[in-house]
């Protein structure tokens, strides 16, 4: 009893000890007493341990939260030992986790905190020697401590090999990871593997496979698609060897088969036919992950303020992928002053297009620079920009002020 009284005695002060000093009861204590006066310490070394080496004070972590972390993993109570504690904290300080990292990943999953550091390094070091390490290291913690707590072996190694295996590029899988870290915590052998069957049985293989999964990682749980799933992608009429094949799957795989439906519906009620629909879906598959607001409000100012067909947007579909309030209107505006001042007749669809997609600096250059008013069309052009911020950097850079 002496000697845990002295260990403990620099930290926690006046606490009395009781008969419970072995009990979990006693571990909460010292776990409390631990954290509360870190963060009151203002970065003050109360002990001469790892964890004084950095604010503390910015862990953040309340006496609530620590309730709450004793009540989602009752397990903490086993802790009997601060070194654990500061052990942990300085392994993550060393593999660059700052100090309010360190508190969402000890609130994230309370139960790393017991696993200890001999079981935490390999983890560690496989994670580094993959590529992943410093602030990205820090990130993918952060976002998924509980991969600390995974089987190095029959878990984190075999994910990490099939990752390296499927991304073909060591720095699109770093990325990939950095990015959706969940991708760690992914079902191997139920999600992950028949994900990559299902979609090389598809005929998406090598960069072409790395680069279609990256652009929409959740879809390594996909493993199959329905009947309905698969007669929707037969009625595109679109073959394997397609280019637009693979973005069908990114579409299809990605929503339910209702709300594609209510995305289809939503374009028919704008102007278009069915048979303009599927057209639409087959030419530019990615039209189907926009909104069904911003669909219908960018397809009622086509049609009713610039005077386009609805299914002018089957051959030109970036015209549904430019923002409204910032690029169409705004354009749309300036040439209709410009013809105001020219006494021109309306623009087609191609003439309307070819603006609408023009870059910002080669739509000012072109279209508003170089005619003789340039100045009253700026004027209304800038009225139109909702952003002022972005409308100081344009003026700026083509000197009108």
């Amino acid at each position: 009893m002496m000697m845990m009284e002295k260990l403990f005695c620099p930290l926690l002060g006046s606490l009395s000890f009781t008969s419970t000093a072995r009990s979990g009861k006693f571990t909460l204590i010292v776990f409390k007493k631990f954290f509360s006066q870190v963060i009151t310490a203002d970065g003050i070394a109360l002990m001469q341990n790892p964890i004084a080496r950095f604010d503390a004070s910015k862990l953040n972590i309340s006496p609530a939260d620590i309730e709450r972390m004793f009540k989602s993993f009752p397990g903490l109570q086993k802790l009997k030992y601060l070194e654990k504690v500061e052990q942990f904290v300085c392994v993550l300080e060393s593999n660059g986790c700052k100090p309010d990292q360190i508190a969402k990943i000890i609130m994230g999953s309370p139960k790393i905190v017991t696993i200890g550091v001999e079981k935490m390094q390999p983890k560690l070091q496989l994670l580094k020697e993959s590529g992943i390490e410093g602030p990205n290291l820090a990130r993918v913690l952060t976002c998924k401590p509980q991969l600390l707590a995974t089987s190095l072996n029959r878990e984190l190694l075999p994910k990490i090999k099939l990752l390296k295996t499927t991304f073909v590029s060591h720095d699109l899988f770093i990325k990939a990871v950095v990015r959706t870290p969940s991708i760690l915590t992914y079902n191997l052998e139920k999600a992950m593997k028949p994900s990559l069957a299902f979609f090389e049985g598809h005929g998406l293989r090598g960069m072409e496979l790395a680069t279609f999964l990256y652009s929409r990682l959740s879809l390594l749980r996909i493993s199959s698609f329905t009947p309905a799933q698969i007669e929707l992608i037969g009625k595109t009429g679109v073959p394997k060897e397609s280019r637009m094949y693979k973005y069908i799957l990114d579409v299809v795989a990605t929503y339910r088969l209702e709300s594609l439906e209510s995305k289809m519906h939503n374009l028919q009620l704008c102007g278009l036919s069915s048979e303009e629909t599927m057209e639409l879906f087959r030419n530019s598959p990615l039209v189907l992950h926009y909104s069904t607001d911003k669909v219908r409000q960018t397809m009622q100012f086509l049609i009713n303020d610039v005077g386009l067909p609805a299914n002018s947007v089957v051959k030109r579909p970036h015209l549904l992928g430019k923002n409204l309030e910032k690029v169409i209107k705004p354009r749309f505006l300036v040439l209709q002053e410009i013809k105001s001042l020219n006494g021109l007749g309306n623009f087609d669809a191609k003439q309307f297009s070819s603006i609408i997609t023009m870059p910002e600096a080669k739509f000012l250059s072109k279209i508003v620079e170089g005619h003789p008013q340039s100045t009253t069309l700026y004027g209304v052009y800038e009225k139109a920009i909702s952003n002022v911020s972005s409308c100081t950097k344009i003026a700026r850079k083509i000197n009108f002020y």
